[in-house]
C-alpha cells in the first residue's frame, strides 16, 4: 500500500491523506539564463501540509485499479494505512516514501515531511541568443520594453549630437586662443591711426625733354 501511495504522489499534482497530510507538486519551468548563455531545466518540488481530513478521489481510484478491486473496497484500505501511519509517527517512527523523502514527528508533535535532495533529471542546455542583422527585435531597457530599431535611432542621434558638441567646443577654444594671441600682440605693439597706410616718401621723377627751342 505504501509503495502505491508513493507512486500516486509522484504521478499526481495533489494527494490528500486523511489524518496524515496533503502532498502538492509544484513545477518551476525552464528559465533562460542570459548571463551564462544557457537554459535551466524545469525543477519539481513536493510540498507537504499536515492536518488533512479527506482522501483524494484519484488516489482511491488508483488503488482500486492497481489492486483490481472496487473503490468501495479500496477506501477502507487507504483509511487503515493512514491511521496506522499516524500512530507510528506519534511513536517516533519514520515513514519512508522513497524516493521522495520521509515522514516524521516534529518537535511540537506535528507531522513533518523531509524531502530528499533534489535530483536533476535534466542538465542545463547551452543556448546562445542569435540576433540577425537588420532584424527588429524586442529589448528590455530597465523596466521598459522597446525595440532594437528605436534604441539604434536613439544612440545614433545621441552620437551625432555628441560629435556636433565636440566640434563646437573645439571651435570656441580656437577662438579664445586667437583672441588671446591678438591681445598680447597689440599690447606689445600699440596701434594708432597714423600707423595704418604707407609711410614711404615718394619723389616724382622728372622726365627728359622730348623737344628743343630754336
Amino acid at each position: 500500500m505504501q509503495d502505491l501511495i508513493t507512486s500516486y504522489i509522484i504521478q499526481s499534482k495533489e494527494c490528500k491523506l486523511a489524518e496524515v497530510g496533503k502532498f502538492a507538486k509544484t513545477i518551476t519551468h525552464a528559465e533562460q539564463d542570459i548571463a551564462n548563455k544557457q537554459i535551466s531545466p524545469p525543477v519539481t518540488e513536493i510540498l507537504f501540509t499536515a492536518r488533512e481530513e479527506k482522501i483524494s478521489d484519484g488516489l482511491i481510484k488508483y488503488i482500486a485499479d492497481k489492486k483490481k478491486m472496487d473503490t468501495s473496497e479500496a477506501l477502507p484500505l487507504i483509511k487503515k494505512w493512514c491511521a496506522e501511519t499516524k500512530a507510528k509517527l506519534r511513536n517516533g517512527e519514520e515513514i519512508a516514501l522513497q524516493p521522495l523523502g520521509i515522514l516524521k514527528k516534529g518537535a511540537l508533535g506535528n507531522i513533518l515531511f523531509q524531502a530528499e535532495n533534489k535530483v536533476a533529471f535534466f542538465a542545463p542546455v547551452a543556448a546562445e541568443r542569435v540576433i540577425h542583422k537588420n532584424t527588429d527585435h524586442a529589448v528590455l531597457v530597465g523596466d521598459r520594453e522597446t525595440t532594437s530599431s528605436v534604441m539604434n535611432q536613439f544612440y545614433t542621434a545621441e552620437e551625432t549630437e555628441t560629435k556636433s558638441n565636440a566640434w563646437k567646443i573645439f571651435a570656441i577654444i580656437l577662438l579664445v586662443v586667437a583672441l588671446v594671441l591678438l591681445f598680447f600682440y597689440f599690447y606689445g605693439y600699440p596701434v594708432s591711426v597714423s600707423s595704418f597706410g604707407n609711410h614711404m616718401k615718394v619723389v616724382p621723377q622728372t622726365s627728359a625733354a622730348t623737344y628743343s627751342i630754336q
